[in-house]
């Protein structure tokens, strides 16, 4: 529905920076403009400016030329949705070979528009299409039908895709447009709000309505939707179970029977559904004491159809769980047992068959249960001899036909293993695999940094040994690493901060190795803080302990105080450990400044909330005097303010 402006024209507003432009507000009439940007800084208001447009109906869409400068007065163009439909027209008839190409962002605006007062651009937090040739390939018209669609995705908002399904009814929409409201719609929202479920964010509404949109996007498909039904009563399941609803049993039967026929209908997705059906009976164990025995034997078997089927893939974790996890049954307990032998021998045998190639996945498995008992305070029932036996045996893996995420996650299994372990050998393992993925990829700079990291841990491991000969070998081999890749590692801003903390330890470090200067870590600390932006605390804490070295302790408090002022008691732990680090130095004026810190923090952590008025722009440009009167009228104003409850 078209929604007419008060005016003949609509007005937006724009901030316009030296490296960007954004709008900070679209409105029917110029006076809500003016209002808005009198609530904005001073500074704000000088850079802001204020257009007519020649739009006067609600809905419309603002393009983003990314490819212009962005103090173009053509950086923003404003039409309707017919002529973005004719401009996404026109790319398909002129499209560019390279995939990851942007033709141009568009925003879809159905309302008056005003940012929350910020002196950052926001824009990139609405709901906007980036057009590539993805979304030129796809078949859906640029209408005002496909955008609510969109934004009703994008806001979960269920009632208005329900309102959008109503439309249908009248039988005046497209085929097209049928399909356009069950993928974009009701299907991209239910994948959301499953992955939302995973991460423990649904809320028991978000639950309930996963089944009505199954029934509509069915019903819009005109096919059975088995992979979405049988998730959505899967997670149903789960909240009947955690509420002791007495449902439960009625909806595991519903549950089972959707699972099976998604089996039936993708056989590919075998290990995953026997995974799910098995955990959907272990709920039920909890749920229902009286049947819980039988439940668990159902939990096993589902387990077992699953390993049989794949053994290298199949879930040993979730039979590991089953074999080791306490519960109450009398019965369950007995069985375990028997399990546990059972299993055993399966591997074993699978090892025989299989080699190396079954060691690996057992021992990610029994990994993956040490982890899950420490988290359920049952440590003491992890079989520590039989997990490090495929461990061990792990060793001589060498991974083949996986995926980046998979030699990533085998490589952190070693590292994480040698860790605790201190290993040369389990951490020697972890840069093997880094390595292949450096071999193999131009983008590794964060693996490069890894193996520093883990050369590192091999050094320190030799030193509590007293190899001093062999710590230097490794500290050489690290830093001769860093060297190789150093312009790799520069551009990618993670590994950088990596690097710098790796290069602060090295120019600390008893050894015969090359260490940097404190003119090298001077620079790096403010590379690093210039990248961030301020966002970490690190280069303020290495710039303070440089300050530290060259005997200059007002300089030091001043970096420090950088960090209070723009982390306040997010960097806590950070000056927790500072004043535990210089407890017994000769810094008196230092060790005061700490200690009156976390005085500080203490006395207003209750009711806290994190809301700083300094951005780090201007803090750069204010002398030491300045930083510590600011910091100390800051602490007086978070003493004063009303806490949160």
């Amino acid at each position: 529905m078209l929604q007419a402006a008060k005016g003949s024209f609509m007005y937006i507003a724009r901030i316009k920076q030296l490296s960007e432009t954004w709008i900070v507000a679209i409105a029917s009439t110029e006076h809500e403009i003016v209002d808005y940007l009198t609530g904005l800084s001073e500074e704000m208001r000088r850079l802001a400016s204020v257009h007519q447009i020649q739009i006067d109906v609600f809905p419309f869409i603002v393009i983003e030329h990314t490819n212009k400068a962005t103090d173009s007065d053509e950086y923003f163009e404003y039409c309707s949705v017919d002529a973005l439909q004719a401009r996404v027209h026109a790319a398909r008839q002129q499209r560019v070979k390279t995939e990851t190409h942007v033709y141009f962002k568009y925003y879809y605006v159905a309302n008056p528009y005003f940012q929350i007062h910020s002196e950052k651009n926001l824009m990139q937090y609405l709901r906007h299409t980036t057009v590539t040739n993805r979304v030129l390939d796809e078949p859906y018209e640029m209408s005002i039908f496909h955008e609510q669609i969109m934004n009703c995705a994008a806001n979960y908002d269920v009632d208005g895709l329900d309102e959008l399904f109503e439309k249908t009814k009248n039988g005046s929409l497209s085929t097209l447009e049928l399909q356009d409201l069950a993928i974009n719609g009701y299907d991209s929202l239910f994948w959301d709000m499953n992955y939302d479920h995973a991460c423990g964010k649904l809320t028991s509404v978000g639950v309930s309505l996963l089944l009505p949109m199954v029934d509509k996007l069915e019903a819009l498909t005109r096919e059975r939707k088995w992979q979405h039904r049988s998730f959505a009563l899967h997670i149903q399941l789960e909240e009947a179970c955690k509420n002791n609803l007495v449902s439960s049993a009625a909806i595991l039967e519903d549950t089972v029977a959707a699972f099976r026929e998604y089996l039936v209908s993708c056989p590919a997705e075998k290990i995953e559904i026997h995974r799910l059906l098995s955990l959907s009976y272990r709920w039920m164990v909890d749920a229902d004491a009286s049947h819980a025995f039988q439940y668990w034997k159902k939990a096993v078997d589902e387990i077992y159809e699953a390993i049989v089927f794949s053994p290298i893939d199949g879930p040993w974790s979730s039979l590991l769980e089953l074999i080791y996890m306490n519960f109450e049954q009398s019965e369950i307990t007995a069985a375990q047992s028997d399990l546990e032998r059972d299993a055993e021998k399966r591997m074993y045998t699978l090892e025989n068959q299989l080699g190396t190639k079954i060691a690996y996945p057992l021992a990610l498995a029994y990994e993956h249960l040490r982890q899950q008992l420490e988290w359920r305070k049952s440590g003491d029932r992890f079989p520590a001899s039989i997990a490090l036996h495929w461990t061990e045996h792990a060793l001589n893996y060498n991974p083949e036909n996986i995926t980046r995420i998979d030699f990533y996650e085998c490589a952190q299994f070693f590292h994480e293993i040698g860790t605790r372990l201190a290993r040369v050998d389990f951490l020697s393992k972890a840069i093997t695999i880094y390595e292949r993925i450096i071999s193999n990829d131009v983008d590794c700079a964060n693996e490069i940094v890894s193996i520093v990291e883990l050369l590192k841990q091999i050094a320190e491991i030799h030193l509590t040994r007293n190899e001093t000969v062999m710590a230097d070998v490794a500290m050489m081999r690290a830093i001769d690493l860093c060297k190789k890749h150093i312009n790799t590692i520069t551009v990618n801003r993670s590994a950088h901060l990596r690097y710098a903390q790796f290069m602060e330890y090295c120019y600390g470090l008893k050894g015969n190795i090359e260490k940097p200067t404190l003119p090298d870590l001077q620079l790096l600390a403010e590379k690093i803080e210039l990248e961030s932006e301020g966002y970490l605390s690190y280069p303020y804490i290495l710039l303070g302990r440089i300050a530290l070295f060259n005997h200059n302790e007002v300089e030091a408090i001043t970096q420090f105080t950088k960090s209070l002022i723009l982390h306040e008691l997010c960097a806590e732990d950070v000056f927790d450990k500072l004043t535990t680090e210089f407890a017994e130095s000769k810094f008196e004026r230092l060790k005061d400044f700490l200690r009156e810190t976390s005085s500080f923090m203490k006395e207003v952590r209750d009711g806290y909330y994190y809301d700083p008025k300094l951005v780090w722009k201007k803090m750069n440009m204010m002398s030491s005097e300045e930083l510590l009167s600011y910091w100390g009228l800051r602490k007086e104003e978070i003493r004063s303010r009303t806490k949160i409850e």
